[in-house]
């Protein structure tokens, strides 16, 4: 019977002084149980099983195969996409869209704070107290959240971020988190719609806290923040959007967006 593999690839540390580049190399067979597992390393003479050398026929197959996989992973950069834009404005809807677009992740900001608060350190605490008093998220333990969720190792192509920076102080600490990790500058991606319109949208979602003046206090909280968050965005690529149309309209115009700038991006790394 004839074997298909999938290969799932995840990058591992390893100490300085190790030579070659260590990754796990997971195999499944059509019956989706795990068939064998390697610690491979970049060559030939690095790979082992349990610590036992693997026969060089079938490591030059694998060394093969784990060298165009990495070609192919190293051919695209992560895609690191910020969502931007008032309450109603529809950046879960996309967010969601693009996640199974481009095969990257969405975080929101909201559901890793429902993750953090359970636990009991001091981030947690300091964010607790500033959403119990409903005061903008101190910056210092906002970004601690965000740095400890893309240390996993699950985002090899990149994420979509919605939610977070939501200050000044919170978009220099992004800049210094995705420096540290090697990632790309992100993209802004703005959806913006009128006052009006984000009123009408807030009010026929029949959410218990959508009332009138909440509305309007989320609506001016978030004009301000974007105009804190102007001059950092300045210096990064922004992709604007008319939010006030149709979905698949608003999700046109964000990929046509995204895919011009990564295309000339490309064009100029060549």
């Amino acid at each position: 019977m004839r074997r298909i593999f999938r290969f799932i690839l995840r990058s591992v540390s390893q100490p300085d002084h190790n030579p070659c580049s260590l990754w796990t190399l997971t195999l499944r067979g059509t019956g989706g149980k795990y068939l064998e597992k390697f610690a491979i390393h970049a060559g030939p003479a690095c790979i082992y099983e349990s610590g036992i050398m693997i026969r060089s026929a079938t490591a030059a197959t694998f060394s093969a195969a784990f060298a165009m996989s990495i070609a192919l992973a190293q051919s695209a950069p992560p895609k690191v996409i910020l969502l931007v834009g008032p309450p109603g404005s529809g950046k879960s809807t996309q967010a969601a869209f693009l996640s199974k677009k481009y095969g990257i992740t969405a975080l929101s900001m909201p559901d890793l704070l429902k993750k953090t608060l359970g636990k009991k350190d001091p981030v947690s605490k300091a964010l607790a107290a500033s959403i119990a008093s409903g005061e903008v998220l101190p910056d210092q333990e906002a970004a601690e959240v965000i740095r400890r969720r893309l240390l996993r190792a699950d985002l090899p192509n990149g994420f979509i971020l919605d939610g977070f920076p939501a200050t000044a102080g919170q978009a220099k600490a992004l800049d210094q988190i995705l420096q540290d990790q090697q990632l790309p500058k992100a993209v802004v991606v703005v959806l913006d719609a009128p006052d009006d319109v984000i009123r009408k949208r807030m009010m026929a979602r029949r959410r218990v806290d959508d009332k009138p003046e909440n509305i309007d206090r989320r609506i001016r909280e978030f004009r301000e923040q974007a105009s804190l968050l102007a001059g950092w965005a300045s210096q990064t690529h922004v992709v604007r959007v008319n939010a006030d149309a149709k979905i698949a309209d608003v999700s046109q115009q964000i990929v046509t967006g995204l895919e011009d700038y990564w295309s000339k991006q490309s064009s100029e790394q060549k």
